[in-house]
């Protein structure tokens, strides 16, 4: 008689080993795509970093090459020689 309480025991033991596989099987699963994310939000981030430093470069290219900004002196002095070559022969 005490055969089939053994099996009972085993068999119950047997249904919690399943059920724990099981979970660690959707574990599993839901860790691969947290990875999955993961590396889709890092290569995203590497290509706004990258995007951000190619903007960077253009408006500091784009400052320093403008009148406005005091950094192509030629521009200025040559406007402001012809005004003045404008008023001194008026």
């Amino acid at each position: 008689m005490a055969q089939p309480y053994e099996d009972v025991v085993v068999d119950g033991e047997r249904e919690d080993l399943i059920n724990y596989v099981r979970h660690v099987l959707e574990l599993q699963t839901q860790l691969r795509g947290m990875i999955s994310r993961v590396d889709t939000a890092r290569k995203e981030h590497q290509s706004l970093t990258t995007e951000n430093q190619l903007l960077q470069k253009y408006i500091n290219n784009s400052l320093t090459s403008t009148a406005v900004f005091g950094a192509t002196n030629g521009a200025i002095n040559t406007n402001n020689m012809s005004l003045r070559q404008n008023s001194t022969d008026s």
